[in-house]
Parts: structure tokens; sequence; C-alpha cells
């Protein structure tokens, strides 16, 4: 392991992004091949609908036109030249992002540490300690381990096949991330602070406009920016009223982003897009098999979807939500793990998930493993291969019901269960073992 540690430090950062462009590529080339041949396609059925939205939109109408199109017409533009040029162009873009998500990733825990590491420098200077600093050593180490935060995302298996099957999650996963980027860097910057800020709150607008889980987000975004903790709830509501500069640039970012691009496509599809696009997603019915423990109760009582029911799956999904932000989304050091563990939230607890939801908090995750120093890397291994025993079990009895015609409903909510159990455990070991990294950095006796 020590081995492989160090041949990976060897590697440049700009050589892993080549060589997971690469590999990216040849996973393009082989969906080619694959949907060719088998009948278990590779390349998602989501992409082949915005590629026929991108169709209706070369013809001069609506990507709404087609049935089951539920998504923002941006992607339905970006995929235009999958008619025009080849079908893979699409899956190309999202690669690219990919790449391009990896190099913020590796730009914001770079970030992230040298600021910790000059918080404990100040800290040790303010105690009157002779620093024997070994700073080249120390930016190397930074470096090292910001480019092994973006490796977990750029060598990570499922995220990569999930880009190359078509799927647009690393597009919006993207601007979740520049929008913490903005955010943190808006803290060092001693200079128009707001400006970033305003930058921030444009990439969340744009995003929520995308796809409307990154408004959950919200909270912490705005206490994040706030000068004091909130002790109590009627600081709180202060907060609210009485918002600082920076938190008005947010807003006012946020919501000068998602108006323009809401209403500029209201007024090119009319209402149709509102519904599809938005409200669609509040009161949809889908009884399709899928990851969520509220899968079987929602496939038995498709017929009478009551309001007591929606209460039960919405509930406890906006209380963690709620707990969450307000523990660690007051501080701009833990906003990165409070954005993961909500994003984390979301999944566990949607009333549908898929594979494609996992990327909401893939990608996050590169951004807080330098704050898990008390978790082990057996430990690690553990929970990783535990997430993916639960995968494994639920994929059993769903490819028995999807191409064997097995009645294996009730094996399938089981598994959900199992899975959904799984999900909040590892969470929970996350939540307790978070903390900041640490630096080793050796003094002599106080200055006299």
């Amino acid at each position: 392991m020590k081995r492989m540690y160090s041949r990976l430090q060897q590697i440049s950062f700009r050589t892993h992004l080549l060589i997971s462009a690469l590999l990216r590529l040849l996973l393009i080339c082989y969906a080619q091949f694959h949907d060719a041949k088998s009948e278990v396609p590779y390349t998602d059925i989501d992409y082949k609908v915005v590629t026929d939205g991108a169709r209706q939109v070369l013809a001069g109408g609506t990507p709404f036109a087609r049935h089951t199109y539920r998504y923002s017409p941006i992607l339905a533009y970006i995929q235009i030249p999958n008619v025009v040029l080849h079908a893979a162009y699409g899956k190309l873009i999202y690669a690219a992002f990919d790449l391009l998500l990896a190099v913020l990733i590796h730009a914001l825990v770079r970030q992230q540490l040298q600021l910790q590491f000059g918080h404990a420098v100040q800290y040790l200077l303010s105690k009157q300690h002779k620093l024997c600093l070994e700073t080249q050593t120390e930016k190397q180490r930074i470096e090292t381990l910001a480019c092994w935060a973006a490796c977990c995302w750029l060598y990570n298996p499922l995220t990569a096949v999930i880009s190359t099957r078509g799927s647009g999650d690393s597009f919006s996963s993207f601007f979740v991330v520049l929008s913490i980027y903005l955010l943190l860097k808006a803290e060092q910057e001693a200079t128009q602070p707001c400006w970033i800020v305003f930058g921030a709150g444009l990439a969340h607008g744009f995003v929520i406009h995308l796809r409307l889980y990154p408004l959950l987000f919200s909270l912490a975004y705005y206490l994040c920016l706030s000068t004091k903790l909130a002790k109590n709830p009627r600081e709180l509501l202060l907060r609210f009223i009485l918002p600082n500069k920076q938190q008005l640039c947010l807003v006012l970012g946020t919501l000068l982003s998602l108006t323009i691009f809401t209403w500029s496509f209201y007024s090119l599809y009319g209402w149709q897009y509102i519904y599809e696009a938005y409200i669609y997603h509040f009161v949809r019915k889908d009884v399709r098999h899928n990851f969520s423990l509220h899968f079987l109760l929602q496939y038995l009582s498709s017929e009478q979807s009551t309001l007591v029911m929606k209460l039960l799956i919405l509930a406890p999904q906006f209380l963690l939500i709620f707990y969450l932000s307000l523990s660690f989304g007051q501080f701009r050091q833990t906003l990165p793990f409070c954005v993961f563990s909500l994003a984390f939230v979301i999944v566990t607890y949607n009333s549908v998930v898929t594979s494609q939801y996992f990327v909401w908090y893939l990608a996050l995750l590169p951004l807080c493993l330098c704050n898990f120093e008390r978790l082990s890397l057996k430990r690690c291994l553990c929970y990783v291969l535990l997430w993916l025993i639960g995968q494994g079990l639920w994929l059993l009895p769903a490819y028995l019901l999807e191409f064997k015609t097995w009645h294996t409903f009730y094996w399938i909510g089981l598994q959900s269960a199992v899975f959904f159990i799984i999900n909040s455990y590892i969470l929970k070991q996350l939540v307790y073992n978070y903390g900041f990294k640490s630096f080793k950095v050796r003094t002599s006796k106080k200055i006299e």
C-alpha cells in the first residue's frame, strides 16, 4: 500500500486528468459496441429522452413534446449536436465536466488545507512559540492530499460509468461545488468579497434551475455567511430579518440567476415547461422499482396517495436537513461537509432513488476526506464494501423483476429497507468521526 501511495504521489495532477480522460473515452467507445450487441443497454434511457428533446428543438418545437422529458431545456440544447454530429457528443460534454469537477475539487481542497495550516501557525504564534516550519514539505503534503481527493472522484468507477452512460448529474454537480468554492474563496478575499459571494449566488441559482435538490442547500449557504453563531431561535430569526451585506449578495445573485433562466424558458415554452420541469417532481407517483425506502409503500398505494403519506415521507427528511444545516452550516470551514451530509440525506430519504442520484453526494465526498482522520483506512474500506453490498442485494431482485419478469416486489422492498439502514449507519459514522485536518508544526520553547 505504501509503495502504491509513493508511486501515485510522483504522478502529477495533470497526468491523472489525462489518464481519466482516456478512460472515459474508452468507456464512451465501448458503449457504442455494447448497445449494439447487448439486450441490456449501456446508455442511460434519460440520455435518449434528452436527445429526442434536442431533436424536437432542432425541428423548431418544444423539447417537452417528447414524452417523459422533464428537465431544463438547457440539456436539450447541449445535446443538439447528438442529432447533427454524433450520438455520443453529449457523453463527451458530461465526461468533460467530470474532469472539470476534479479540477475544482483539487483547488477547493488545497485552498481549505492551506487555510487550516495558516490558522494553526497563527494560533501557535499567538502563544509565543518559536516555530520550526518545513514550508516546502507542508506545501507538498497539501498538494498531495488535494490530488488524492480529486483522484477519489476521477477514478471512482461508479461516477465514470454514470457520466459516460449519458447522465448529466456531473454537469449540475460542478455548479454545486463551484458555489461552495466561491463562498469559501470570499472568506480569504480582503477586497470586494461581496462580488465573489454574488457569483456564488449566480451559480446556485443556475443549478437550482437545472435540478431542484440544491435548493435545500440554501439555508446552509446563507448561515455560513453570518458573522456570529446563532445560539438560540431568537438569534437565528434575527439572522434572517437583518441579513449582512454578503447574505444579501447571495440572495440577490441566486434570485437573479434563477429568474433569468426560468423566465426565459417560460417565455419560450409556457406553462408546460413549469409543470414538467418543476411541479411534476412534487406530484409524481413513480411505482417503478428503485432504491428508495418508500418504493413498496408507493407501489402498494399507487391509486390512493394521501397527504399523510406524503408528510410521512417528507417530514423526517426536512427535519434532518434543518438540523444538519444548523449544526454544520453556520461555519464556512464545515460548509463542504454540511452540503455533503445534506445531499446524502436528500438521496437516502427521497421517494425515488436511482444510481445517478448517488453522484449528488459522491461529488461532494472528496471535499471532506481530509477531515476523517479518526477513521482508519480499514474502516473506510469496510464502509465502502457495506455500501456496495447493500446495492448488490438490491440489484439481484431488481434484475429478476426487470429481465426475468419474476414477482419480486416485496423482495425489492425488503432490500430497499436494508440499503436505507446501511446508508443511515454510514452517515452516522461520518458525522461522528468528522474533524479538522491536523498539521504537525514543530515548536520550541516560548520566546523570552
